[in-house]
């Protein structure tokens, strides 16, 4: 039986580990597509098709995962192992072509998947009889992601798009290590996963606020990851490079960490209700302002607002989601979560590289800050019970 510390430990790790994957896929498909011939909307249309593959394997690897305690553990290695080789399939297939988009947009549903999976395996730690700080593991996620992305924003540019599949062949392989070991910790126990079996999960969607908050977050991510997947073109609108993208980006992610550390702090003084309406307000603004940059040091200044906006969102929604949701329901309502602004993603992705092309980057900037100004008044409004 492992310790608690380290049990805490290597989920942190694994939270790290996913996220760095998610940084290839969010903030480095446009180096590695672009890079590879394909055009914004080419772009946009393979990263939508990976996210709508990836929502739907969704509920096909949750069920595996529910079968039987120890399920999660391979059913997380076991689509680690089939993201290393997917990435090794693309550091050998040249150029832009028909394998190359299939093999791509399986990358991208397979880490799209994950998402609620690595989220769950708390639940997993937790049956080991150890307490899990989400806030703090899901900021060390955050720190890998900026960690990765100023690191590669700088290999990218001196050593090719090469370097994207590359790295997410090093970092499957320690994914699926790491989840050898947890193999290692016991099995864990099956309360916990019989209560949740005696609930459907759907009693949340009959609350307002919950429904408010699924169609906020579809709004506020279509902005959110127009900002994050078309960053390169939004940074090559105002003079700057690869080198300046993934030094944003990792600016950005750094900056979540406070926020995340101290989640449970801001929660002795304020409700979820009041920290999410909060937080969409300031999405807003950081797309407004994002609209206003004429530099790369104005970009600096408007993803500033992510300290308050996403790194807020983030925490306060998985607690709110467990707060409506009835008994044993809470995996399933933070699944809804994930579903939404997911989708809100697949938009993004599929009408971002259109709207560049069609109109220009910062049309389309225009158009995605609407959307969170009109993501951020559902949430205002739909959250005003007292939550």
């Amino acid at each position: 039986m492992k310790s608690g510390r380290s049990l805490r430990a290597c989920y942190a790790a694994l939270n790290g580990l996913y996220w760095m994957l998610c940084c290839l896929i969010y903030s480095f498909s446009s180096s590695f597509l672009l890079g590879r011939g394909y055009s914004n909307s080419g772009l946009g249309l393979i990263v939508a098709a990976g996210y709508v593959l990836g929502l739907a394997l969704q509920p096909l690897a949750a069920a595996l995962a529910d079968r039987r305690a120890r399920a999660p553990l391979w059913v997380i290695g076991g689509s680690a192992a089939a993201v290393g080789l997917a990435v090794l399939a693309l550091l050998f297939l040249p150029g832009r072509g028909a394998a190359v988009t299939a093999v791509y947009v399986l990358f991208l549903a397979l880490v799209i998947m994950l998402q609620p999976l690595v989220n769950a395996f708390a639940y997993y730690i937790e049956g080991l009889g150890t307490a899990v700080p989400f806030g703090v593991c899901r900021a060390v996620g955050s720190l890998a992601y900026g960690l990765l992305a100023a690191v590669l924003g700088w290999v990218v540019q001196r050593a090719g798009v090469g370097a994207v599949p590359a790295s997410g062949l090093i970092t499957a392989a320690l994914t699926v290590a790491l989840m050898v070991w947890f193999a290692g910790a016991g099995t864990p126990s099956e309360a916990a996963r019989t209560e949740s079996a005696q609930s459907d999960g759907r009693g949340v969607l009959r609350r307002r606020p919950f429904r408010a908050l699924l169609a906020a977050g579809t709004l506020l991510f279509f902005s959110h990851s127009f900002l994050s997947g078309y960053m390169l073109q939004i940074v090559q609108n105002v003079g700057g490079g690869s080198g300046d993208m993934g030094m944003l980006t990792g600016w950005v992610a750094v900056l979540e960490l406070p926020t995340m550390f101290l989640f449970e702090r801001l929660l002795r003084r304020f409700s979820c209700g009041g920290l999410l309406r909060f937080a969409a307000v300031f999405f807003a603004v950081k797309n407004l302002s994002a609209l206003a940059a004429g530099s790369v040091g104005g970009l600096y200044a408007a993803m500033g607002f992510q300290l308050i906006s996403y790194a807020l969102f983030i925490p306060a929604s998985v607690r709110f989601a467990g707060q409506l949701s009835d008994p044993g329901g809470a995996n399933r309502a933070q699944a809804y979560v994930t579903t939404a602004t997911t989708f809100g993603s697949v938009c993004a992705s599929g009408f971002g590289g259109l709207l560049i092309d069609a109109l220009g980057v910062r049309a389309a900037l225009a158009v995605t800050a609407g959307s969170a100004c009109l993501g951020a008044l559902v949430m205002v409004l739909g959250l005003r019970e007292k939550t």
